[in-house]
């Protein structure tokens, strides 16, 4: 005879599963949350496009140079065309020499009778597979030229204190 523990198999009830999910999910955000990164500054900004606020935007500021404690930061812009960087979710960007990128596109719309999950999962069931996603090309709202560090003539210094930041994009 073993001295080991004989393991039997246990069928999992449906409710056991998404409660143990969440469970490790919250263990795993938790296990996070003491990852601050000191130095943050607070930068705002707002960009505008044919001198219009630019809604749904993604501001993205990478370092100049990519050394040891660099982080890359990242913004949505709001209706009114303003937003507040975040690095790896905290509020705030790290002082420094930053190329910013500047994109909206449009996004392919799934079928009009797919509304909920509770429809994805219907459809799933009823035909095998996810819906078709509508045949229309992804377009760029705002020159390409802004989507591309290497091309889109933004660049800023961040500094503590500094003024909201004005992006202006044009044709």
């Amino acid at each position: 005879m073993s001295s080991f523990p004989v393991l039997t198999t246990h069928k999992m009830k449906k409710y056991q599963l998404p409660f143990i999910l969440t469970f490790c999910c919250l263990i795993g955000l938790s296990c996070g949350s003491g990852d601050r990164i000191s130095g943050l500054v607070e930068v705002k900004g707002t960009v505008t496009y044919k001198g219009a606020p630019l809604d749904g935007a993604t501001v993205s500021f990478a370092p100049t140079a990519f050394e040891p404690g660099t982080r890359a930061s990242v913004a949505l812009t709001e209706p009114d065309g303003t937003f507040v960087l975040l690095t790896q979710g905290q509020r705030g960007i790290l002082p420094g020499n930053y190329d910013v990128t500047v994109v909206k596109r449009t996004i392919p719309k799934v079928s009009e009778a797919i509304r909920s999950s509770e429809d994805l999962e219907a459809y799933m069931e009823k035909h095998g597979r996810a819906p078709p996603v509508a045949r229309e090309e992804i377009k760029d709202l705002v020159p390409k030229k802004y989507g591309d560090a290497a091309t889109s003539g933004l660049s800023y210094s961040v500094k503590k204190g500094m003024p909201p930041i004005e992006i202006e994009l044009k044709d």
